[in-house]
């Protein structure tokens, strides 16, 4: 699989993408408190050093990604005030959160589950 800076992959071949196109997206937060979305304060740089720890490959400024054979994540970072909000979508079969859970905890945060940006 070839990443671009694109929202989505340009794929060489469909045998190398996992085969979830019918598999549900579910939207978390990776926030600080964990009832509600509150932003980052950290730089850009911070967030691409943990994520690519993590195995993530930056596709795009604000945007990471990995996939497996048994799960796609995307992570956008969106600006706000005092840094970045984390955002998170995750294609799997199974139970989304716990594949969430050492993202947040790379972070010192939490997964809240179907967050939007604060008003």
């Amino acid at each position: 699989m070839v990443l671009t800076g694109r929202i989505l992959p340009f794929v060489e071949s469909r045998d190398t993408l996992p085969q979830m196109a019918t598999i549900t997206v579910r939207r978390f937060a990776i926030s600080l408190e964990p009832h509600e979305v509150v932003d980052f304060s950290s730089d850009l740089g911070s967030f691409a050093e943990v994520f690519l720890e993590l195995g993530f490959e930056q596709v795009s400024t604000y945007t990471f990604r990995y996939a497996d054979a048994e799960c796609m994540i995307k992570t956008e970072l969106k600006r706000s005030q005092d840094g970045y909000y984390l955002f998170a979508f995750v294609q799997a079969m199974d139970e989304h959160a716990y594949r969430l859970r050492e993202v947040a905890e790379a972070f010192d945060a939490h997964v809240v589950e179907g967050a939007r940006v604060p008003a």
